[in-house]
C-alpha cells in the first residue's frame, strides 16, 4: 500500500484546492434549508380601512353605516368634503375610501376609492351590501334594528377561504429546494474531483518518481489499482461528507423511500465523475491546463445540468 499512503499524502499537501468547496457548500446548505424549511401556515387577514364620511349631522343613514364600519374594526373620521376634497384625500392616501352623503334621505352615498387597490373594491362592496339591507330591517317608529342588521351582514360578508389539502406552493418550494441542494453538492463534488485528483495523479508521472516507479519491484498492476483505490476513495468519501451536508435541506422535503434512491443516484453520479477524473488525468500532464480542463468540465456540466440555471433556459 505504498503508492495508495504516498497517494494521501500528497491529498493532504493539495488540501487547500479542497477545504474551501465544502465550507461554501456547508454555508450554502444551511441557507437553502432556512428558506424553504419554514412554517407554511399561511394567514388570513380582514383588510381594515381607514374612512372618511361626510354628511350632515342629522343624516341617520351616515350614522348608522358609520357604527357598522367601527363594529367591523375599520377607523371611521366624519368629517365635510366636497367632492373635489374627497378625492384629493383619497390621492394623498390619507383615507382608504370617502363616503359622500347627499342632503336628500334614502339617496345613496357617493363612494371614492383607490379601485385598484384591494380597499378600494372592499369600500364599494360593503356600502352596496350595507344599503341593500337596510331597508329590510326598519321597525315600525321608523328606526333600524341595528342589531339584527349588523348579524345579517356580518353573515353577507363572511368571506370562506377554500385552502386545498394539497399545498401546491410548498411542494414547488420543497422541490426547489432539494435541485438547489443536490445541484450544489454536485458541483461542488465535480469541482474537487476533477481539480484535487488529476494534481495528485500529475505528481506520481514527473520524471523522476516515474523512473523510480519504474524501476522498482513494485508491481505496475498494483501500482495502478492503489491509484485507482485512492482516487475512489476520495470521490465517495467526498460524495459520502456532501450527502451528509445536504441532509440540513433533505430531511424536511424528501420521504426515506426518496432518499434511498436519491443516494442511489447520487453514487451512480459520483461514478461517473470518477471516470472523467481519470480521464483528465490522462489528457494532460501540466498543472495549469489540468486547472483549465477541470474548470471547463464542472462549469460546463453545471450549466448543461441547471446546477447554475433553469435547463428551460440552456
Amino acid at each position: 500500500m505504498t503508492v495508495l499512503k504516498t497517494y494521501m499524502k500528497l491529498l493532504v499537501k493539495n488540501s487547500y484546492a479542497v477545504l474551501p468547496y465544502f465550507v461554501i457548500f456547508m454555508v450554502l446548505a444551511v441557507l437553502i434549508g432556512q428558506s424553504f424549511g419554514g412554517d407554511p401556515t399561511r394567514t388570513f387577514q380582514v383588510t381594515k380601512m381607514k374612512v372618511v364620511i361626510s354628511a350632515s349631522s342629522e343624516n341617520m343613514e351616515a350614522d348608522d353605516f358609520a357604527a357598522w364600519l367601527e363594529s367591523r374594526g375599520h377607523k371611521v373620521i366624519h368629517q365635510t368634503l366636497t367632492e373635489k376634497e374627497a378625492r384629493e384625500e383619497i390621492f394623498l392616501e390619507r383615507a382608504d375610501a370617502t363616503y359622500l352623503f347627499p342632503n336628500e334621505e334614502k339617496a345613496s352615498p357617493v363612494v371614492l376609492a383607490d379601485q385598484k387597490s384591494s380597499a378600494g373594491y372592499y369600500a364599494g362592496a360593503m356600502a352596496e351590501a350595507f344599503f341593500r339591507f337596510r331597508e329590510a330591517y326598519r321597525l315600525e317608529d321608523g328606526s333600524i334594528d341595528r342589531a339584527s342588521l349588523f348579524e345579517t351582514l356580518e353573515q353577507e360578508m363572511k368571506v370562506e377561504v377554500d385552502v386545498p389539502d394539497d399545498d401546491v406552493d410548498g411542494l414547488a418550494s420543497g422541490l426547489s429546494s432539494v435541485v438547489a441542494s443536490m445541484s450544489g453538492a454536485a458541483y461542488v463534488l465535480m469541482a474537487v474531483s476533477f481539480g484535487v485528483l488529476p494534481l495528485v495523479h500529475e505528481a506520481f508521472t514527473r520524471p523522476g518518481i516515474f523512473e523510480r516507479s519504474i524501476a522498482s519491484p513494485y508491481r505496475i498492476s498494483k501500482r495502478v489499482f492503489e491509484l485507482y483505490l485512492g482516487s475512489g476513495i476520495v470521490v465517495y468519501v467526498s460524495a459520502a461528507v456532501l450527502f451528509g451536508l445536504a441532509q440540513i435541506t433533505l430531511h424536511r422535503q424528501v420521504t426515506a423511500g426518496q432518499l434511498g434512491r436519491l443516494a442511489v443516484n447520487y453514487l451512480v453520479f459520483a461514478l461517473c465523475v470518477l471516470a472523467i477524473s481519470n480521464i483528465i488525468s490522462s489528457l494532460t500532464r501540466n498543472r495549469a491546463a489540468i486547472s483549465a480542463i477541470s474548470t471547463v468540465f464542472s462549469l460546463g456540466l453545471s450549466f448543461i445540468s441547471g446546477a447554475f440555471l433553469p435547463q428551460e433556459l440552456v
